[in-house]
This record gives structure tokens, sequence and C-alpha cells, in this order.
């Protein structure tokens, strides 16, 4: 009696509050549990194949962030119900991340490519124009991919630009 319930609540036929809340929230949750699995595997990539000890350990710790990431989405999304629709056509129909590093001009590339990563998830996240009034937006693991991407973009980012200052020198006019 109880499955016919769910069933019946799925199928649109009867919606609680909970369920509602549940329709709304696992096409987000799925979708980020996608992107965050291509940004865990792109990690992963440029991690293996980065000779700079400082970008490895820091390519190292973001990728460890995401696999907790991708381990809170997949339970959040089972205890709404979801997670069973997530397709291989949404990594299929996605962008593949490709980094084949190998001398700094790849690197630049793979940068590049991690960061508009990042930007997608957060844009997933937090699309322009979302409110209060959709409930996704206040979901503990939508906020918990948010602060991890954007402190990661941050992160990677300064650490990128330390890293080209320190080899490239100064930038600073001679006065002379």
């Amino acid at each position: 009696m109880q499955k016919e319930a769910e069933n019946d609540a799925w199928c649109g036929k009867r919606l609680t509050p909970s369920d509602k809340y549940s329709v709304e929230t696992v096409p987000i949750l799925e979708k980020l549990l996608a992107q965050s699995i291509l940004l865990r595997d792109l990690y992963k990539t440029v991690r293996r194949q980065t000779f700079d000890h400082r970008m490895h350990l820091l390519f190292g710790g973001h990728y460890k962030e995401q696999l907790r990431l991708v381990d809170v989405l997949i339970d959040r999304l089972r205890m709404l119900g979801g997670a069973g629709r997530l397709l291989a056509a949404d990594f299929l129909n996605s962008p593949q991340p490709y980094c084949g590093v190998r001398g700094r001009t790849a690197l630049n590339r793979c940068i590049d490519e991690l960061l508009d990563a990042h930007e997608l998830v957060l844009n997933t996240a937090q699309p322009t124009g979302a409110t209060d009034n959709q409930q996704w937006v206040r979901e503990f693991a939508v906020g918990l991919v948010v602060l991890t991407n954007d402190l990661q973009r941050v992160s990677l980012s300064e650490q990128w630009l330390r890293q080209t200052h320190r080899r490239c020198g100064p930038t600073l006019p001679n006065r002379g």
C-alpha cells in the first residue's frame, strides 16, 4: 500500500509538500552530481600529469573534496528518491574534459578548463534569477557544492597566479 502511494506521488497524481520539494530538487542535484563527477575526473587527470609539487598537492586536495561532494550528492539523492534517473547520457551529452598536460601551455589550458568547470557548477547551483521561492536554493547539498566549488575556484586562481608570477618575476616598471 505504501509503495503504491510513493508511485502515485512520483507519477504526479498526489503530491505532498515534501514530494513537491523532491520533484523540484532532484533534477538540480542530479545535474550537479554529473558535473561534479566530471570535475572530479578532470582533477584526477590533471593531478596525475602535473610535475609541479605544489600544483600536484592542490589538485589532489581538490580531487578529494570533489570526491566527498559526489558522495554527499549521491546520499542526498537517495534520500529524496532520485539518483535512479542519472544516466550515462548525462555524461555523454556534457562537454568532456580533455587535458593532455605536457608543458606549460597545456597546463594553462587545463587550469582554464578547471575554472570553466567550476563556473558551470556554480551557474547550475545558483542560476541567474533564482529566488528563495525555489526550494532547492536552500538545499544543504547545493550549498555545500556552491561553497566547495567557489573556494576551489578562488584557491586555484590564486595559486596559479602565484606560480605564474614566481616564474615570470615581478612585472613592475623599472624606475631608474
